[in-house]
């Protein structure tokens, strides 16, 4: 079968308008597809943190109770405060450590936060201890959801214990002299 000019140029015109209306259906999918949460106002997430305030007391694992203070602040992202309600010799420990991972989840993993936004977790724990744990939204929504690793998720978690910067190896969590191995599920 041969095709004319007009007959080749028409099929090319329609070809490319399949191509522009497929294109456009895709972009539309997508868009729709995109989480609502990746919307959330600065002011909706400040009030979330508020209705989750009693929630971030139950991070203070390390010494008994405690309190925690949940804040965003732009850029830095959500600021969660924890510390013991007695100034206790405080511990950190392999159990009280995965029990505080399985914490944050019970807090803040049912949230819908935009994924870019980090948490930054300070916790005092006692007289001469002190935790710090930073990771990214995505990376907790990941794990909950079982789209990643526990081992996954730490690689992502930015870990300091006592002033010394932690090392992620799989599931163990290292610093001089000490590791913990974590077991937390969200």
């Amino acid at each position: 079968m041969i095709y004319g000019v007009k007959e080749v140029s028409k099929k090319m015109e329609m070809g490319r308008n399949f191509l522009y209306i497929s294109l456009i259906a895709i972009l539309m999918v997508a868009s729709f597809s995109i989480p609502a949460y990746s919307q959330m106002s600065i002011r909706e997430i400040r009030d979330d943190l508020i209705k989750r305030s009693d929630l971030a007391d139950t991070l203070a694992v390390f010494s008994g109770s405690g309190y925690g203070k949940a804040q965003y602040v732009a850029p830095e992202g959500i600021i969660v405060v924890v510390y013991p309600l007695f100034s206790d010799e405080g511990v950190i420990n392999q159990k009280n450590l995965d029990l505080f991972f399985s914490k944050i989840g019970e807090v803040f993993a049912s949230t819908k936060y935009p994924a870019n936004i980090m948490f930054n977790i300070y916790v005092d724990v006692g007289k001469e201890s002190s935790l710090i744990v930073r990771f990214p939204a995505k990376a907790m929504y990941d794990f909950f959801k079982e789209k990643i690793t526990r081992s996954d998720f730490l690689k992502q978690c930015e870990i300091w214990i006592n002033g010394e910067k932690a090392v992620v190896e799989g599931d163990i969590i290292k610093v001089t002299g000490e590791e913990f191995k974590m077991n937390f599920k969200f």
